[in-house]
């Protein structure tokens, strides 16, 4: 018996060590960003990029870029507002629409920001030893659940 029960399970249990896998990348680029003293959270330069690149975006519009749920997204956009980073508005069409734009603060701290994450790219293909091979792999997982669900897959399974 090994010291590592997820390793052990192998495939059988990809969710947890790539969720394994997040949470040590996640955990170690907050304390980088509290090291250099940047009072950002690992996953918002996603919305940063977005922003960016599309101010008055919705949070919708985000959400369904990012394929993350509309909940995910309005937690993570009220922390960004709260921290400085970005303000929010009614859409002047639709007033029922929240959308965004990059504050003073983000948009000063956004080439050092941009610089960080292009060096977190490096380091991520350097961690691959330069074989990116397991996007593919990734892309392949992605499709398959989404055209049916992993939990649908086990049930089917199970009434087979």
């Amino acid at each position: 018996m090994h010291d590592d029960l997820i390793r052990e399970l192998g495939y059988s249990n990809l969710d947890t060590r790539l969720k394994r896998i997040s949470d040590k990348m996640s955990h170690s680029i907050r304390a980088m960003y509290k090291e250099l003293n940047i009072d950002i959270e690992p996953n918002w330069y996603l919305v940063l990029i977005l922003v960016k690149e599309t101010p008055s975006i919705s949070v919708m519009e985000i959400a369904n870029r990012l394929k993350f749920t509309h909940q995910s997204i309005m937690t993570m956009t009220n922390k960004m507002c709260a921290n400085g980073y970005l303000k929010n508005a009614k859409d002047k069409i639709d007033k029922r629409k929240t959308v965004f734009q990059l504050t003073p603060k983000a948009a000063e701290k956004l080439p050092m920001l941009l610089q960080i994450w292009e060096h977190g790219k490096v380091a991520i293909f350097e961690m691959l030893n330069e074989d990116v091979s397991i996007i593919e792999h990734i892309e392949v997982l992605e499709s398959n659940l989404e055209q049916q669900s992993f939990g649908a897959r086990m049930l089917e399974k199970l009434k087979a």
